[in-house]
């Protein structure tokens, strides 16, 4: 169920042409952090998260939430194009 949800949502961003690598990298310039501080708190490798800021790779929908958390905001926020 999971796969399908993570493949349906990468779908979902492409086509609706959602800009989460630089909304996430404004979130993060907002908080004033780098890219390793926010690495540590998730417990992901830094280099996933560059590449989740360049674009080279998507967030799962569990990394959607817990990136929602750690920058105080809902993930509408986050793949919003508006942002």
């Amino acid at each position: 169920m999971r796969e399908v949800v993570d493949k349906n949502l990468n779908r979902l961003m492409h086509e609706s042409g959602f800009n989460i690598a630089r909304n996430l990298k404004l979130l993060r310039r907002d908080k004033n952090v780098t890219q390793k501080e926010v690495a540590q708190h998730l417990n992901i490798d830094v280099t996933t998260l560059s590449h989740y800021e360049t674009g080279i790779r998507m967030p799962d929908i569990d990394t959607l939430i817990a990136l929602a958390r750690y920058y105080d905001t809902d993930i509408n926020r986050i793949i919003s194009s508006d942002y």
